[in-house]
């Protein structure tokens, strides 16, 4: 599996600049992934997926991090959906829509809304039962592979509480999708979505009605390992970049890397990067055999001030070079910073941590 995480990776860098610079998804990528059965890694073989677990999953994330922020993050957003469909899904959801995920349709969740980010209970997307379906109106946010993506993932406001919901763009009638621009993890597919009586079949009810929050809850919690492992590769390419530059420039004589300062910089970086790699895989296997809820939050708030330390130290070391739009260590000083925000708050972390404690 490692060599065809590789082979895609390589592939993913030789675009990723382009990725960045003009916010569109390589389509191409996206059917190499599928080809190489890397988007379906945690999906039981049954279901076109590899059978595989948190650890594989991170190490695919990992990679991908090394190579483009965009791309990885539209990747491990997919494994959401999948694993939402894998833990939550009855068999004939899992026949049906688990199967083209893992083999050609991309898979997203829509979670956030334009009011409630971090306070995902307070949204506001309504379904009213209509028959033997449910009309959805509302607007949802800040999500990742909607450009592109075909199945959502959502969350609905039902008579019976919070709902989880699988919206197929092809069948929903009434999807406004609006894409965005951001800074860091651009390509990603990230837009808005606008319901408007869009009509949902009760049989794409995800767990059973009322039971959305768990669904959400349950797929976020152990999923923020993988997202940290993304954070993980970001990191390590700002370090192997900043030392191979270090290496070659040269100032007052004698090459940056010798002077003492710049070396204790690279030293406190490696560190914590080797620091976080062992929490965040431990973690994963953690999360192969029980709930590792506390544990995700730890990985995804300590790799996000481990990236953004790794970026800036990057950019130190490059001087002028380093803030120029799209180069190497730009591109990661952008990307780094979501990962404060996205899949959960460092703020929202921090009270997940406290709460055990």
């Amino acid at each position: 599996m490692m060599e065809e995480i590789r082979e895609l990776a390589d592939e993913v860098s030789k675009k990723a600049s382009k990725i960045d610079s003009e916010n569109e998804m390589d389509l191409e990528l996206l059917n190499l992934a599928f080809q190489k059965k890397l988007m379906g890694v945690n999906a039981d073989e049954t279901y076109g997926g590899l059978g595989k677990g948190y650890v594989e999953l991170c190490m695919l994330a990992e990679e991908l991090g090394k190579a483009s922020g965009g791309f990885a993050h539209s990747v491990v957003v997919h494994h959401m959906a999948v694993d939402a469909l894998r833990m939550f899904g009855s068999e004939e959801q899992k026949e049906n829509f688990l199967k083209r995920l893992t083999t050609k349709e991309v898979g997203t969740l829509a979670i956030t809304e334009p009011k409630g980010g971090s306070d995902v209970a307070a949204l506001e997307l309504k379904a009213e039962k209509d028959g033997d379906n449910f009309i959805l109106n509302g607007r949802k946010t800040l999500i990742t592979n909607a450009v592109f993506g075909s199945m959502f993932i959502t969350l609905a406001k039902t008579e019976n509480g919070i709902t989880a919901f699988v919206v197929e763009k092809d069948k929903a009638k009434g999807l406004e999708i609006k894409k965005l621009e951001p800074s860091g993890m651009r390509g990603s597919g990230l837009a808005s979505v606008g319901f408007k009586d869009v009509e949902v079949s009760e049989d794409n009810i995800l767990g059973k009605e009322g039971k959305g929050m768990k669904v959400a809850l349950a797929t976020l919690s152990p999923n923020r390992i993988p997202f940290a492992a993304m954070g993980l590769g970001f990191a390590e390419r700002c370090l192997e970049l900043a030392v191979k530059y270090a290496k070659t420039r040269e100032a007052f004589g004698k090459k940056i890397f010798d002077f003492q300062g710049l070396q204790f910089m690279l030293a406190d970086v490696a560190t914590e990067i080797e620091a976080a790699k062992r929490l965040i895989y431990y973690s994963a296997d953690v999360a192969n055999r029980e709930d590792a809820t506390v544990l995700g939050a730890k990985c995804k708030l300590f790799i996000a001030k481990v990236a953004k330390k790794a970026a800036d130290v990057a950019v130190e070391i490059y001087g002028g070079h380093g803030v120029l739009r799209n180069s190497p260590v730009d591109r990661a000083y952008r990307d780094a910073k979501i990962l404060d925000i996205a899949e959960g708050t460092s703020e929202i972390m921090k009270f997940v941590i406290a709460r055990q404690l």
